[in-house]
C-alpha cells in the first residue's frame, strides 16, 4: 500500500513540475530581455508580452489587461518595453479609456517594439481594482 502512495505522490509532484515548466515556456519568460531596475513583466495568452518601466507594480491591488495591436507575424512573440504615454499619446489614451467606459479602469502604459529604425506599437495595458 505504501508503494502506491509514494508512486501517486511522485506522479502528482512530477505533474505540477511539468505544468510549471510548460506555463513558463508558454509565457515566454525564457526569452525575456534584461529588466531595468524597478521594472516588472506581464505576459498574456493573446501574445502581448511587456516589460513595464516607469510605473509601480500594483499586481496585489490591481488586475492588468493587455490589449494587443495588429503587428507583423514576426513581432507577435517579441517582448516590448512599456511606459506611460507621452505627448500626443496621452490624448489617444484618454480617448481609448473614454470609449471603453469601464468603471475603475485606468490606462497604464503603451507597449512598443523597436525594429531597426522603426517603432511599432505592440499594445496597450489597462488595469482595474482587485475586489
Amino acid at each position: 500500500m505504501r508503494i502506491w502512495i509514494k508512486r501517486i505522490s511522485g506522479a502528482v509532484v512530477l505533474a505540477f513540475a511539468g505544468y510549471g515548466a510548460y506555463d513558463y515556456y508558454q509565457a515566454g519568460f525564457w526569452t525575456r530581455p534584461e529588466m531595468p531596475e524597478g521594472a516588472f513583466s506581464l505576459s498574456y495568452q493573446n501574445g502581448l508580452r511587456g516589460v513595464l518601466v516607469g510605473v509601480p507594480n500594483e499586481k496585489e491591488t490591481r488586475r492588468y489587461f493587455g490589449h494587443p495591436q495588429d503587428v507583423p507575424f514576426y513581432l507577435k512573440d517579441a517582448w516590448s518595453f512599456c511606459a506611460p504615454p507621452e505627448g500626443a499619446e496621452k490624448a489617444q489614451a484618454a480617448a481609448f479609456i473614454k470609449d471603453r467606459n469601464q468603471p475603475g479602469e485606468r490606462f497604464e502604459v503603451v507597449c512598443k517594439i523597436k525594429a531597426d529604425n522603426d517603432v511599432v506599437i505592440r499594445g496597450l495595458i489597462t488595469s482595474v481594482p482587485r475586489l
